[in-house]
């Protein structure tokens, strides 16, 4: 597999470029892409795990996608979308298996024909107007299988949490908080349980999510 070519000064300058859809001054460190993907390496070490359908949600240059692909089997499917255009092909060039799917999209708009047992971000929520990022929570709810795993994580400069949505959907499905320090900034890596058979629905205002 192919190393990453994109150096953190690189990435400091599309960040800079683009602040809304670039969420940090480098590349996810190696430690935390491990942390992240935590779960998924727990699940698939198993002999009873069926085969897993896993979503990516702005893999950046793709550190947290080279985790995730060391424990693909050939079974699971992996979707990755992107919606920066020049990250979108440096992780479609650099990771190639039958059962990965790049997409150049916004995920708002993303329609796939299945559900996900695993859905994985690295999105800037702190830079999101909190209506987009109340969105695509949303969103990402919406693509939960009957019992998914989300694991995203967050900058510890932030304050915890920037949307009352966001905040509400942790303290009802959070299982695992880790702060990892060997990254640029350190970041809390937060891991949610969706078990969509438990009748609990978050609310906020006139929004309700089943």
């Amino acid at each position: 597999m192919a190393k990453s070519t994109v150096k953190p000064l690189k990435h400091l300058l599309y960040f800079f470029k683009d602040l809304k859809q670039t969420g940090a001054i480098a590349p996810s460190s190696k430690f935390l892409a491990e942390d992240l993907v935590a779960q998924l390496r727990k699940e698939v070490s198993t002999e009873a795990c069926p085969p897993l359908r896993i979503l990516e949600v702005g893999p950046g240059t793709g550190p947290l996608t080279k985790q995730i692909l060391k424990y693909l089997r050939p079974e699971d499917k992996l979707d990755v979308v992107e919606i920066h255009k020049k990250f979108y092909q440096i992780v479609k060039s650099q990771y190639r298996r039958p059962n990965l799917q790049v997409h150049h999209a916004d995920i708002l708009q993303f329609q796939p024909d299945y559900k996900y047992d695993f859905i994985f971000s690295s999105l800037p929520y702190e830079n999101m107007p909190e209506e987009i990022s109340q969105e695509i929570w949303k969103k990402k709810l919406s693509l939960c299988s009957s019992d998914a795993c989300i694991s995203y994580f967050k900058y510890v400069k932030f304050r915890n949490f920037k949307s009352d949505f966001e905040e509400e959907i942790v303290k009802k499905y959070g299982q695992d908080k880790k702060i990892v320090l060997r990254n640029l900034p350190p970041a809390k890596v937060y891991t949610l349980e969706i078990n969509s058979g438990e009748q609990r629905s978050i609310s906020l205002g006139n929004t309700h999510v089943a």
